[in-house]
């Protein structure tokens, strides 16, 4: 028996090809993946569970921030203040210090604010004794001290540096920021929350002429990741988070601020509201995460000559200002 005219002459159903397949997992895997991260923007800023006591007050634990007279450390110092915890500013000069630690009394006087001094650079076993000498509980750890060491020059080729410069820069980002969590990490196990945040850069992702700085802060990613991981294994109450931080107007950073841009504080205050998003590492700021993305989209080698093209442009702009000083 013949089939009808209408239903032979019907376009026939074809299987999609296994390229147009995978071609549709890719794009939704995608969305669903922008969409998700998108959302860590959105979410409520859960810092205050780490400023609780045991009766369940709100107020009067201690947060620890390194490299805390300038820039995002001092950023972050405020924005703690502002939201409740005492603060431990800890840094290397001892008139800058107590010179911040006067302007966060005066600007936040329900806060209470001590003072550390110490060297992230060279490295060495009195950071032991920190834990001996804490003011109160500590509940709050960010390790946000990094950046060149030594006498090293911004934007230099790798063979140019010298061997103190080169490790100097190891130490401070992260020998150090290792050396000093172990240290705390007992008296943070001691609160029933803590945190430990480490702050990381987009140079980890590998930028070039500026290699020993941007490996550093691969370690850091990696560090952090290994930090969460075993802290959740042993159920001992430390969340670890890993700060991603683009370009921030900073002293000896002067860069013109912009969405892309933002000042100090306002990066200090993007990474604290992050706190809580589910995430082991996240970029802090929006606008720095929408340029992170050209990381996973674009190939490799496109993103290194524009790297290296910004890098160059960077040192034509540090040295300038060099001459003019």
């Amino acid at each position: 028996m013949a089939l009808p005219d209408w239903i032979q002459q019907a376009p026939k159903m074809t299987m999609p090809s296994p390229l147009a397949f995978i071609g549709l997992l890719t794009l939704t895997w995608g969305t669903f993946a922008f969409f998700r991260q998108a959302t860590v923007y959105l979410l409520p800023c859960k810092i205050q569970r780490y400023n609780s006591t045991d009766k369940g007050h709100t107020g009067g634990n201690w947060a620890l921030v390194t490299g805390a007279t300038d820039g995002i450390g001092f950023g972050f110092s405020q924005e703690l203040c502002a939201r409740g915890f005492n603060v431990i500013l800890m840094g290397r000069n001892e008139g800058k210090l107590q010179k911040r630690a006067a302007e966060l009394r005066q600007q936040f006087p329900s806060s209470k604010v001590d003072t550390i001094i110490m060297e992230a650079v060279p490295v060495s076993s009195t950071v032991d004794e920190i834990a001996n000498g804490l003011p109160g509980k500590l509940t709050v750890l960010i390790n946000n001290v990094g950046g060149a060491g030594g006498d090293w020059k911004p934007y230099l080729p790798f063979g140019e540096y010298k061997f103190e410069e080169a490790q100097a820069t190891i130490d401070k980002n992260a020998v150090f920021m290792a050396q000093l969590t172990r240290a705390l990490l007992p008296a943070l196990s001691r609160a029933e929350h803590s945190l430990v945040l480490n702050v990381s850069s987009m140079a980890s992702w590998g930028v070039p002429y500026i290699c020993m700085y941007a490996a550093s802060k691969g370690f850091v990613d990696s560090f952090t990741r290994a930090l969460q991981g075993e802290c959740a294994a042993e159920k001992n109450g430390v969340d670890v988070l890993g700060l991603r931080v683009g370009q921030t107007s900073t002293p000896g950073y002067n860069q013109p601020v912009s969405w892309f841009i933002p000042t100090a504080r306002v990066m200090a205050k993007a990474g604290l509201d992050r706190v809580g998003c589910g995430k082991t590492i996240v970029w802090g700021y929006f606008w720095h995460w929408l340029q992170g993305l050209s990381f996973y989209v674009l190939p490799r080698f496109v993103l290194v000559k524009a790297m290296a093209k910004k890098m160059m442009a960077l040192k034509k702009e540090e040295e300038a200002k060099s001459k003019r000083s």
